[in-house]
C-alpha cells in the first residue's frame, strides 16, 4: 500500500505548530531561522525526520517550507530520490493540495508532521493504529498533550477541509499515545537541550561521525590539535578546527565548518555551523551562531560586532565572494598581546576569571 509523508517547516498556523512552539511576536527567530533547520550533532531535526520516514519505506516525502524561512532549509547529507522541497505561502492550503495530489496518484494515507516538534516513535505502529481506527485522521499525543504529528486519509469528503480534519483529530476520535522521546521546540534552549540529550544517549538517533572514545564524536574532515582537550560527551562536526590549548567540555557541540581558536573554552554550549570563536575566550551555557550569541541563562541574544571575537565563516555571495585565510580580519599585535596577558573573556555567562 502506497504511503506518503508531509513535513511542514516554519508553520505559524496554530493547528500545525502547537502553542508551545510559538515564539514571542517581537522575536520570532532569535537565531535567524526555524530551530528545526539548525544542525544538532551533524544533522538538523528536519533531516532526522526525513530519515525516519525513509527507513520505514514511505513512498513519497514532501517538505513544505514557509516562504519566509526558505533560506534556512538544510542540505541533506544523504541522497533521497523520493524527497521533494516546496516553498509555500500558506501551509494549510499547501497540505490540502498535496493530499489531493497524493490521492490522485494512488497514495491512500499520509503522515503530516510539523518539524518544530521532534518525536521518536514507532511510525509504522502509528500507521497501523490509524488504519484500524477507521477515522479521517489520527493525531499523536503524549503526557503533555497533542503533538503536531498525524496520519491522514488522503481522499477526504469534499465538505471537509484540512484544518477541520487535523484540528478535530484526537478530540472526536481515538488518538495515538507516544511513549518515546518527544521534544517541542519553543526557543533556543530547546535546541541546546536536544544536543545534550543526544550526547547523553537519550535519543535513538545519535551524533554523526565516529565515536573515537566513549562520549566523544568526531565527524568527517574535522581537525583537532593534539594539545586540544575534548572532554566527553562532546561532538566536533565536519571540517571544523579545534586549535591548540582549547577545551570543549560538558555536552558541548561544535557543528560543521566551525573554528575554535587558541586557548578558548567551550563549556555546556553549542556552536552552530560556520561559526568562528576567537582566542582565549570562554563560551559558557550559550549558543553561538556566526556573530550572534544567545545566552541560555539570561534568555537573551546579542550580536558581536568585533570579528576577532566571533564571526561567521559562511561564504558571502558578492562580487568579491572569494574569501581566503589571507583576507581574514587580523588582530593588531597590541590587541593580541593584551588578550594573551590579561583576562579571559566569558561569553554567555556573568563570570570573568583572571
Amino acid at each position: 500500500m502506497a504511503l506518503g509523508a508531509i513535513i511542514v517547516v516554519g508553520a505559524k498556523n496554530e493547528v500545525f505548530a502547537p502553542a508551545e512552539t510559538v515564539l514571542p511576536a517581537n522575536d520570532p527567530a532569535p537565531l535567524g531561522g526555524p530551530l528545526a533547520c539548525f544542525e544538532v550533532l551533524g544533522r538538523s531535526l528536519v533531516e532526522r525526520i526525513i530519515e525516519r520516514f525513509v527507513r520505514i519505506e514511505v513512498d513519497v516525502i514532501s517538505v513544505l517550507v514557509e516562504a519566509e524561512t526558505s533560506f534556512q532549509v538544510p542540505q541533506l547529507r544523504g541522497s533521497f530520490g523520493n524527497v521533494s522541497f516546496q516553498v509555500v505561502d500558506d501551509a494549510e492550503s499547501a497540505i490540502e493540495q498535496k493530499l489531493r495530489e497524493y490521492s490522485i496518484n494512488g497514495i491512500q494515507r499520509s503522515f503530516v508532521h510539523c518539524a518544530e516538534a521532534y518525536t521518536e516513535t514507532d511510525l509504522l505502529d502509528l500507521f497501523y493504529f490509524h488504519r484500524e481506527a477507521r477515522q479521517p485522521a489520527t493525531r499523536a499525543c503524549d503526557h503533555e498533550g497533542a503533538l503536531a504529528l498525524w496520519v491522514v486519509d488522503c481522499a477526504m469528503p469534499a465538505q471537509l477541509d484540512v484544518r477541520k480534519v487535523l484540528g478535530e483529530a484526537g478530540r472526536n476520535g481515538a488518538s495515538y499515545f507516544v511513549r518515546g522521546y518527544v521534544h517541542r521546540m519553543a526557543d533556543p534552549r530547546d535546541l541546546r537541550e536536544i544536543a545534550t540529550h543526544m550526547l547523553q544517549g537519550h535519543f535513538q538517533e545519535g551524533a554523526s561521525g565516529k565515536e573515537i572514545r566513549p562520549g566523544v564524536w568526531i565527524d568527517e574532515g574535522a581537525r583537532v590539535h593534539r594539545r586540544a582537550r575534548i572532554v566527553g560527551p562532546a561532538y566536533i562536526g565536519c571540517r571544523s578546527k579545534v586549535r591548540a590549548d582549547t577545551l570543549v567540555t560538558r555536552c558541548s557541540s561544535v557543528e560543521r565548518d566551525c573554528c575554535v581558536d587558541y586557548g578558548t573554552v567551550i563549556e555546556n554550549s553549542s556552536l552552530l555551523p560556520n561559526t568562528q570563536i576567537g582566542i582565549w575566550l570562554d563560551v559558557c551555557h550559550a549558543i553561538a551562531n556566526g556573530n550572534k550569541l544567545f545566552s541560555l541563562g539570561r534568555n537573551v541574544g546579542i550580536e558581536i560586532s568585533d570579528p576577532s571575537v566571533m564571526r561567521s565563516t559562511a561564504p558571502i555571495l558578492s562580487r568579491n565572494a572569494e574569501v581566503s585565510d589571507r583576507n581574514e580580519p587580523r588582530m593588531s599585535a597590541d590587541f593580541e598581546h593584551e588578550m594573551l596577558t590579561q583576562r579571559t573573556w566569558q561569553l554567555g555567562a556573568n563570570l570573568i576569571r583572571e
